[in-house]
């Protein structure tokens, strides 16, 4: 669990939410270490999710104070002056305590109040995990878009030089017609593409403004130097028994079904006896009786004993909650199993498509040059020197997306694992190089 203090929290979310202005500031980040500081100080879930943390302390103060002595004390003045009584005044002060001395609903909500802290400390834990999650995704999805424009860009170069090639021939006679209209219309879909691509990176980059609160205009790409690696222990059983006993939401569950467990506890008390201590303390002086004290203590039992149902209704609904909560939970263990041995799957799977995109991009070239030497000895026509083109564009924007997806993967892996921190990001942000 969280070890920061109540004030530690306060001090330092609480200046976070102070520093997060509601306008977008104008200065850039290019790296992925500098957008998630950004997102840490500006994103609003987190923040409310930090108010959230230090509202449930106060919520285990107030259910203390509910065990703790209660102190009122009280000063009177009165002045009487009635036609059939003596003309009279007097002064008065006195203090009261009372004590429970024996309330198991008291003491079943004090301890109630205490799962629902643990509670927020898990959902906040998980809202700092989400942001990691969300701010790596977002900036590998601006990546992923960046690597789609250049390549885009590059696609758009090269039919362009093909084009006025295959203009200059048909000029002097050497091709037809048909095949500078096939040129030409292979580079108008590329320059389709080419918007569109634009307009995908446009779209991602607001993605990352959206969460830090800032104008991002350069990001970093990913280094040739990045290897894809396979899970070690390569068994999903490994990983699925990790993720059962760490993943928060499994944990959340985990004490939601303790947190019912006490409902049932204060609902099954409310129909048990209760004991209360009251002490008190009076003095009096008055005009005409002189000064006197009045010193009282109490001992009370109260005994319910007829309500109408209602606290048998109670507690029937309280173990009904307690059901729901134990069912919820076998279901947030299904999903997060399904989930993680997808995870393992998809990274297993995604390297060995990583190694065959590669191979891919090599043998696309290689098609493309001997494509383009039939084309030049006229035993290939342009439509096939076009697809061997566009096949080897989209073996690198393919080749490029696996290699983004495979990190994607990994990260999604440990938060289900309920591990992911900000070590992630920076060991992610050493990854990468300022774009070319």
């Amino acid at each position: 669990m969280n070890n920061q203090t109540p004030l530690k929290l306060h001090n330092t979310y609480l200046g976070l939410c102070l520093l997060a202005t509601f306008s977008i500031t104008q200065v850039q980040a290019t790296s992925l270490q500098e957008a998630y500081q950004l997102a840490v100080n500006s994103d609003p879930l987190l923040q409310q999710s930090a108010s959230r943390l230090l509202n449930s302390q106060e919520n285990i103060h107030q259910a203390k104070a509910a065990l703790l002595p209660t102190v009122n004390g009280t000063l009177q003045a009165d002045w009487q002056d009635a036609s059939n009584a003596e003309q009279s005044n007097s002064k008065a002060y006195g203090i009261t305590l009372s004590q429970p001395v024996y309330s198991p609903a008291l003491t079943s909500a004090y301890k109630k109040v205490k799962t629902l802290q643990q509670q927020s400390e898990i959902s906040h834990r998980q809202s700092e995990q989400n942001l990691i999650l969300r701010t790596s995704q977002s900036y590998l999805n601006a990546m992923l878009a960046q690597s789609k424009l250049t390549t885009s860009q590059a696609q758009e170069r090269a039919l362009k030089q093909r084009l006025d090639t295959i203009n200059v021939q048909y000029d002097v006679g050497i091709i037809a017609i048909t095949d500078v209209h096939e040129a030409k219309a292979s580079y108008d879909n590329a320059k389709v593409d080419l918007i569109i691509s634009e307009g995908a990176l446009q779209n991602s980059l607001e993605a990352l403004q959206r969460l830090t609160g800032t104008i991002i205009t350069d990001i970093n790409s990913l280094s040739d130097k990045y290897q894809a690696k396979t899970l070690e222990p390569n068994q999903a059983d490994h990983w699925v028994a990790q993720a059962k006993a760490n993943n928060l939401e499994v944990l959340f569950g985990k004490i939601a079904i303790e947190s019912a467990g006490y409902d049932t506890r204060i609902a099954s008390a409310s129909r048990m006896p209760s004991v209360n201590l009251a002490a008190s303390h009076s003095r009096t002086k008055h005009s005409l009786n002189g000064t006197y004290s009045n010193n009282k203590i109490t001992l009370a039992l109260s005994v319910p004993l007829f309500n109408g149902g209602s606290l048998s209704s109670q507690v029937r609904q309280a173990i009904s909650n307690q059901n729901i909560a134990k069912a919820q939970q076998q279901d947030n263990i299904r999903a997060v199993t399904q989930l993680t041995r997808s995870s393992v799957r998809d990274i297993q799977t995604n390297v060995l498509a990583i190694s065959a995109r590669k191979q891919s991009i090599t043998s696309s070239a290689a098609a493309l040059d001997a494509i383009s030497a039939g084309f030049d000895a006229g035993t290939r026509n342009i439509v096939d020197l076009l697809q061997a083109e566009q096949a080897l564009f989209s073996a690198k924007n393919e080749y490029a997306s696996a290699r983004l997806n495979h990190i994607k993967l990994h990260l999604n892996l440990k938060y289900q694992l309920g591990t992911l921190s900000g070590k992630d990001i920076t060991e992610l942000n050493n990854l990468l190089i300022p774009a070319k």
